[in-house]
């Protein structure tokens, strides 16, 4: 039996990918390069972006790995700029950057809030507007930003967290309306309960991972909390030519979950 060629959707194509060294930002990453781009991947994590460029050996594109914190401006213009003084060019920004905050409003305190806005929110702004004037001088550009279902329906548990994401669809939709005339597209993903490294950190603060992970997939309408990769998909979806007209929208990646019950 033969399997068909891998698509090559973004063969020369200059892709940065935010928080490239797990989870999401890691599987889109992996994608963007199969698919033939030139990935500059950006993480605080050395040995995942290690761990990212490894899994990408023998692939139609290349993956760059660039040391940066998200919630530090310098280091984010640093990086851009890096990525412009190499290629000349960007086609496509991921902001996928995130940390959660499983602390409830009597927890919270500003340190923990600030620290969440910063790394979620903040960075998808300066990022954004780091790369905006090149979109706009060259009329073309795209930028996904990685938001969550719970930026749409919220949580008791993290309400810092759910904020942040509800802020990268708000910003999402206002980039969209600002790019439109410049040829620059903006959408976002929202994710619902996907198997990353998050994910299990989350599991394993409480009081019985395995329990709490049994009660997670008892939820989903498919069985199972979503892959990386199934988001991954959607991103480069939403990335590529196919998306040509769509703009300033939400695709929500959860099995079905939000359409049924969630908490």
């Amino acid at each position: 039996m033969t399997t068909s060629p891998q698509p090559q959707r973004f063969k020369g194509k200059i892709a940065i990918v935010t928080g490239a060294g797990s989870g999401i930002g890691q599987a889109a990453a992996i994608a963007f390069a199969q698919e033939g781009a030139i990935v500059y991947g950006i993480d605080i994590d050395p040995e995942g972006l290690s761990r990212s460029a490894a899994s990408l050996s023998g692939s139609a594109g290349r993956f760059v790995a660039l040391n940066a914190d998200a919630a530090v401006p310098a280091q984010i213009s640093s990086s851009v700029d890096r990525v412009l003084k190499d290629n000349g060019c960007v086609d496509v920004l991921v902001n996928n950057a995130g940390i959660n905050m499983a602390k409830r409003i009597a927890d919270l305190d500003i340190g923990d809030w600030n620290r969440v806005f910063d790394t979620n929110l903040r960075s998808v702004y300066l990022f954004s507007k780091a790369v905006w004037p090149h979109f706009v001088s060259r009329k073309h550009g795209v930028i996904v930003n990685i938001a969550s279902v719970m930026g749409q329906v919220g949580g008791v548990g993290s309400p810092a967290y759910c904020t942040t994401k509800a802020g990268i669809i708000m910003l999402s939709r206002c980039l969209a309306k600002d790019g439109a005339r410049d040829g620059i597209r903006v959408n976002s993903v929202c994710p619902g309960y996907i198997d990353t490294p998050i994910m299990e950190r989350a599991l394993q603060e409480s009081a019985d991972p395995d329990a709490a992970r049994r009660e997670i997939v008892a939820k989903m309408p498919s069985g199972r909390m979503g892959s990386p990769g199934d988001v991954a998909s959607g991103i480069l979806f939403l990335a590529s030519a196919d998306a040509a007209y769509i703009s300033g929208t939400e695709l929500t990646i959860d099995g079905a979950v939000t359409a049924t019950q969630i908490d």
